[in-house]
């Protein structure tokens, strides 16, 4: 490593400093960072900028892949990998195909999940539009454009359904920040609501099931539009949900890719994976530590959704994990 000059020991000190504030006060910070590093007018020989966005109304959400794509912003993280699959083809929420890559992807098991109270007698979704079910239904904030509310909108809307309509049937909507909030599980326990489409299943599916509610396959011409979209197949595993009468029909919302643009310097991309894998053990993901071998490659629980960086290609043979 090249001698530290002060302007240099000034910004590693000050990313050490904010690092472990945040660890220590994430709950009264919140969580959208930007940060942005670039060369100062003190500079002898400037350097591009490297800006990094993640979380909040536009670096965590639908906005983030065209924020990338745009080159306003160099790397964002944001779940599911399907909605970067669906910007990079151009499909869905997104108007044109948009030049991002992968530096890898974090692993996540997840699922969409449409699950209704058994009392309902329902059999499929299309049931709740040819019946105008006045549902009292659980579902993520519309706060602001998150991939949850977008992707849950949207199979829906490929039923005819919209949370409007349910409205004016006389339903009601409940609207959440988390999955697994305090809200949401009182709901459930005490039979406040009827129906709960969300994703983040790990965190209130069990509990669905045990207080008697059930999961609606989605059905396969549904999917098949989807996927066409970018969003995988998939199934909920009874063998993960013992409470689940059989496995269940539904779309992937699994893997937390890491993502830049295809201008993004290869040097700059290697460096980066090498930053992940010095790091690997400090990450607040499912497992204990990063799996590089897996981090690189299409799993089911880290998808991938687009190329990787030719940088990060590189960064991960000359490692032997490719």
């Amino acid at each position: 490593m090249a001698r530290m000059n002060s302007r240099a020991m000034r910004a590693w000190a000050t990313l050490e400093i904010v690092t472990e504030v945040y660890k220590r006060k994430m709950f009264n910070l919140g969580s959208a960072v930007t940060i942005s590093i670039r060369s100062s007018k003190e500079e002898e020989t400037p350097q591009p900028a490297l800006n990094v966005g993640v979380g909040g109304e536009v670096l965590g959400g639908m906005l983030a892949p065209i924020e990338v794509g745009k080159r306003r912003v160099d790397l964002a993280y944001l779940n599911p990998s399907a909605i970067v699959t669906m910007a990079y083809r151009g499909k869905g929420y997104y108007k044109e195909k948009l030049q991002l890559r992968a530096l890898g992807s974090f692993p996540s098991f997840d699922k969409i999940a449409f699950a209704v109270s058994k009392d309902l007698k329902i059999k499929s979704l299309w049931d709740i539009a040819e019946n105008k079910i006045p549902l009292r239904v659980s579902t993520r904030s519309s706060k602001f454009l998150n991939c949850t509310y977008y992707s849950i909108t949207k199979i829906l809307s490929l039923y005819g359904i919209t949370f409007k309509k349910i409205q004016q049937w006389g339903g009601r909507v409940q609207e959440v920040d988390h999955p697994s909030g305090p809200t949401r599980r009182d709901s459930i326990i005490k039979g406040k609501v009827d129906a709960i489409f969300d994703e983040g299943i790990t965190r209130w599916l069990d509990l669905a099931l045990a207080n008697d509610y059930e999961v609606l396959h989605v059905e396969n011409d549904i999917i098949k539009k989807m996927v066409a979209l970018g969003f995988k197949r998939s199934v909920i595993p009874k063998r993960k949900y013992p409470g689940l009468k059989e496995d269940v029909r539904t779309l992937d919302f699994s893997g937390w890719p890491i993502i830049t643009h295809r201008w993004m310097r290869n040097d700059m991309a290697y460096a980066i994976c090498e930053s992940i894998y010095a790091r690997r053990n400090n990450f607040p993901i499912d497992d204990t530590r990063v799996n590089m071998r897996e981090f690189c490659r299409d799993t089911e629980e880290a998808p991938l959704g687009i190329p990787l960086h030719p940088g990060a290609r590189k960064y991960f043979k000359d490692k032997g994990y490719l």
